[in-house]
């Protein structure tokens, strides 16, 4: 198959204009040669991943607003917890549907959804995207319910086997010995291991109040690794340096945290220090999953360079959420792409980069050419 357009080429973006040579669904190569393609006026760029949200979350959008983080989320009674609970199955698989089309219809190809509720969420949360017959890909962490060891050991047993690993909500929930358990069943499984992190002050104060250390450090001393930590809003000086250290990767959602009201990571000093910094939108219930708005976002409050901010949407995510040969396009990657469309957009733009993450919206993608590419 040959592919001819305007792409974002390689690690560096170089906007190309050829042909992309396609044989059984790897990039073989780039052509300016003359040869019968399929043709694309717009721009192609790599799919657009999103690497932190809760799906489960869409039933019950935009409840308790101006409520804070812990009133809204803290498990087991926040809002949020007695909202769902509230829910059917039925209800809550229908707003996963929405959910999918949503992330669908924002150029979203990959995310990583942090489910709720056991191998009963994680069933749903499959159910959904049986039922959407999108083309996207979704690496899904569980989130066990027990508490017992020996019901909390045949439950992760049960979630591993059926999703790509745990996703926890903070170290504050649980002692030093489950903690350790659930990370220790989670690598002999070889799955991934998350866990939300310094997202908030009181998060922060609470850790160091019942530890004398902050959860980074916590974590680290109980010689946990995470394959990445969701948030890092409020990270101490050591804490950078332990991330740094033990190649602990990072997943900001901005545009969350300002929602919820709980500060803004300092994604400048996280890059600053060498740590890979991805890019997530958090929770369905109080923010869209639109990248799009996020690298917008990213770029007005903290004026990073367009291209390190694109990065993290695509070739970050890729390497964080351990999803292979995607996230670049050139020859030996699959040629999964976000297609955007040759509209006032981008026309005329001096920097497509960064016309593309300031300017880009959900209307901005072109569907029709979207499904033809896993």
């Amino acid at each position: 198959m040959y592919l001819q357009s305007n792409f974002l080429y390689g690690e560096n973006f170089e906007l190309k204009k050829g042909t992309l040579v396609i044989e059984d669904g790897i990039i073989k190569g780039f052509t300016n040669e003359k040869v019968d393609a399929t043709k694309y006026k717009g721009i192609i760029i790599p799919s657009l991943i999103n690497a932190h949200t809760h799906v489960g979350d869409t039933a019950i959008k935009d409840i308790g607003i101006n409520k804070t983080l812990d009133e809204l989320v803290k498990p087991p009674n926040g809002l949020k917890h007695r909202f769902l609970n509230s829910c059917s199955d039925e209800e809550l698989v229908n707003g996963m549907l929405c959910a999918l089309n949503e992330l669908f219809e924002n150029g979203i190809k990959y995310f990583c959804d942090f489910r709720e509720n056991g191998l009963k969420g994680i069933n749903l949360l499959k159910k959904a995207i049986s039922l959407s017959k999108l083309k996207i890909n979704a690496k899904i962490l569980g989130r066990p319910t027990k508490t017992n060891k020996d019901e909390l050991k045949k439950e992760l047993n049960e979630i591993l086997n059926s999703c790509n690993g745990i996703g926890l909500s903070g170290a504050n929930e649980y002692n030093d010995e489950t903690l350790k358990f659930i990370y220790k069943c989670t690598k002999d499984k070889d799955g991934i291991f998350s866990i939300h992190a310094s997202e908030h002050e009181n998060s922060l104060k609470y850790s160091l109040e019942h530890y004398g250390k902050t959860e980074i450090e916590r974590i680290i001393d109980l010689k946990i690794k995470p394959n990445f930590i969701i948030h890092a809003t409020h990270v101490t000086p050591n804490d950078m340096e332990l991330l740094k250290e033990n190649n602990i990767n990072v997943v900001v959602c901005p545009r969350a945290n300002a929602s919820f009201n709980v500060g803004l990571p300092n994604i400048k000093v996280l890059l600053e220090y060498d740590i890979l910094v991805g890019l997530g939108t958090d929770n369905f219930m109080a923010n869209s999953p639109s990248i799009f708005k996020e690298m917008d976002f990213i770029y007005k409050i903290y004026h990073i360079e367009p291209k390190e901010i694109l990065k993290m949407a695509t070739i970050n995510n890729a390497k964080i959420l351990g999803i292979e040969n995607v996230g670049i396009i050139e020859e030996g990657y699959k040629p999964s792409f976000t297609f955007i469309k040759p509209n006032n957009t981008i026309k005329y733009s001096k920097n497509i980069i960064a016309s593309i993450i300031t300017r880009c919206e959900r209307g901005d993608i072109d569907l029709n050419f979207y499904e033809r590419f896993v």
